[in-house]
């Protein structure tokens, strides 16, 4: 891989706030020109491997997930430091979380192609499983979001590079039933509700240095518009997500220790940067703490877990 690269995002489409907005012209820039911060490392272990999935609770602790020689969930604050939470998910680790307003954790167990739920006092339960569409393709779920609704939105990138067969959206409604929300996308990673709730973004890559972000517009009634291309940005292997106030999503890119800041309309405006780069996901604090985003990262050989933090001006939807 070149060293030196350009960072030249092709923005494609409007806000997909209104699906009768005309698209304006694709905005061209270089992101490199953008701010920069630089996070600062709160945490690291040589047990934790690939960190992922960082969630807050409503207390402020954070939790990621572990999937080095501990496999499971790690809780960490300012003033005890990082602890091992729960062995969970053991085959692979877990892939990402979601804490809902009751403190439950929802996660996907990879290896177990399952999605698990974690109540306060640890216990485990079974929320969905066999419903891979392509067994023996599938490399398992990756992430999720809880819809305030109760439905689960989950994604199954069979791969990361563009080369794979297309991925999987699945959607889990209250009563647990599982469908397919969307099977036209490839590579599927990181998925995210705007702030209304009412559009569901999912970043997804096409090429091993080429990720996409599309939008879908859900109705109340439980439908949804097909997907609408937000942004391209190369080079970028995109993973996970996270919305602040004001609609502006940040996007972790994988292998270059870069999370974006986009507008509503796709635009680049700004970039946090980590010291090491197999980025994997960000996550508002919340309450008082909802101007710190956090992010979980690991080495390139995917060995030692680390955990940054950065200070950032609008603060986050949670």
């Amino acid at each position: 891989m070149n060293r030196f690269v350009c960072f030249l995002p092709l923005l494609v489409l409007a806000s997909a706030c209104s699906s009768t907005k005309p698209a304006e012209p694709p905005f061209r820039g270089s992101a490199s020109l953008v701010p920069e911060t630089k996070a600062e490392l709160i945490a690291s272990d040589a047990s934790w491997g690939n960190t992922e999935g960082p969630a807050i609770d409503s207390k402020g602790t954070l939790y990621f997930t572990s999937r080095g020689t501990y496999k499971g969930i790690v809780s960490w604050t300012a003033k005890d430091g990082a602890k091992p939470y729960l062995a969970v998910a053991t085959k692979e680790g877990p892939g990402g979380l979601w804490i809902d307003d009751n403190d439950n954790i929802f996660l996907t167990a990879t290896g177990e192609q399952q999605i698990l739920k974690v109540s306060p006092d640890k216990t485990v339960t079974v929320v969905a499983e066999n419903f891979d569409v392509l067994p023996g393709v599938s490399k398992g779920p990756n992430d999720l979001i809880v819809h305030p609704n109760g439905t689960i939105y989950f994604t199954a990138p069979n791969g990361y590079d563009g080369t794979a067969p297309k991925g999987t959206i699945y959607q889990i409604t209250p009563d647990k039933k599982v469908t397919v929300f969307s099977n036209d996308l490839t590579g599927p990673n990181g998925i995210l509700l705007s702030p209304d709730k009412l559009t569901l973004y999912v970043a997804h890559n096409v090429a091993a240095n080429t990720s996409k972000i599309e939008s879908f517009q859900l109705n109340r009634d439980g439908t949804h518009a097909r997907a609408r291309e937000l942004a391209t940005i190369e080079p970028c292997q995109a993973d996970g997500m996270d919305v602040d106030e004001l609609g502006n999503i940040w996007l972790t890119c994988y292998s270059h220790g870069t999370a974006y800041r986009l507008t509503p309309g796709g635009a680049i405006v700004e970039k946090i940067t980590t010291e090491q780069k197999a980025l994997t996901n960000a996550k508002f604090g919340r309450g008082a703490d909802n101007h710190s985003l956090y992010l979980t990262s690991s080495d390139a050989a995917r060995v030692t877990g680390y955990v940054y933090r950065a200070t950032v001006k609008a603060p986050g939807v949670r």
